[in-house]
């Protein structure tokens, strides 16, 4: 694709020239493909995320923050590519910028790098080495993650249980039992809030399930030990930031 025209650059004036067009390298129209192409790449990349990882968090929010770092880093590259100074001030400018936000599972890493390479190729021009890339490494994942002898229709689950002991007696609920029981029915258990005092015990898990009757049978379990106990189940894309 060509860049702006020259002609048509040079009858502005010299302040607004500089401030939209510092640079004749940067090709607009193929930054815009490029930034179509990395958000339905990204998409991809989130489907499958979704579908086949076994990362222990929130599948279905941390994957939608896919293309907006795909096409972050498509632009970063494309405008720095352009430039040694812009490359050299972004280093440096990388340097004072922390990222807070914990990342607890060596997968969700490893699919955010995956984002991160395919934007690189995309902002240095390389569109189809990262189009034959992104299709090539999804589907020998896929293929490699299929063989494994293990379920990933999986769905999770925020069990929150609480429990109000009898005629003002104190607690005796012990957290291992407790965690030796969810476990026997579910596939993944993560004890993520404990709060015990004399009288009242309320804890929330983190459970990972196939099926419904998993669930059928944990209550049960649950009634039948602890009489008194509160059962509640939340599906966990409805709590916004777990």
């Amino acid at each position: 694709m060509e860049s702006i025209d020259p002609l048509l650059i040079a009858f502005l004036p010299k302040d607004i020239r500089a401030m939209f067009f510092p640079y004749a390298s940067v090709q607009l129209g193929a930054l815009l493909l490029n930034l179509i192409l990395g958000f339905f790449l990204a998409s991809a990349i989130g489907h499958h995320f979704r579908k086949y990882s076994s990362a222990f968090c929130n599948r279905q929010d941390f994957s939608r923050l896919f293309p907006l770092l795909m096409m972050s880093v498509i632009l970063i590259i494309t405008v720095v590519k352009a430039s040694l100074a812009l490359a050299l001030g972004l280093v440096g400018a990388l340097s004072i910028v922390r990222f807070r936000t914990p990342i607890k599972e060596p997968e969700e890493l490893l699919y955010l790098f995956l984002n991160i390479g395919i934007a690189v190729a995309l902002g240095a021009g390389q569109t189809l080495a990262a189009l034959v890339a992104c299709f090539t490494t999804l589907l020998l994942v896929t293929v490699s993650k299929r063989k494994v002898a293990k379920s990933y229709n999986e769905s999770g689950l925020f069990l929150s249980l609480n429990y109000i002991s009898p005629n003002n007696q104190d607690i005796c609920i012990n957290v291992s039992d407790l965690k030796d029981m969810i476990i026997n029915h579910t596939l993944r258990m993560e004890l993520r809030r404990l709060d015990i005092n004399n009288q009242q015990f309320d804890a929330t898990f983190f459970v990972s399930l196939t099926n419904s009757k998993q669930i059928d049978d944990l209550v049960v379990e649950l009634k039948n030990v602890y009489p008194q106990i509160s059962v509640s189940l939340l599906e966990q894309h409805n709590i916004a930031g777990v």
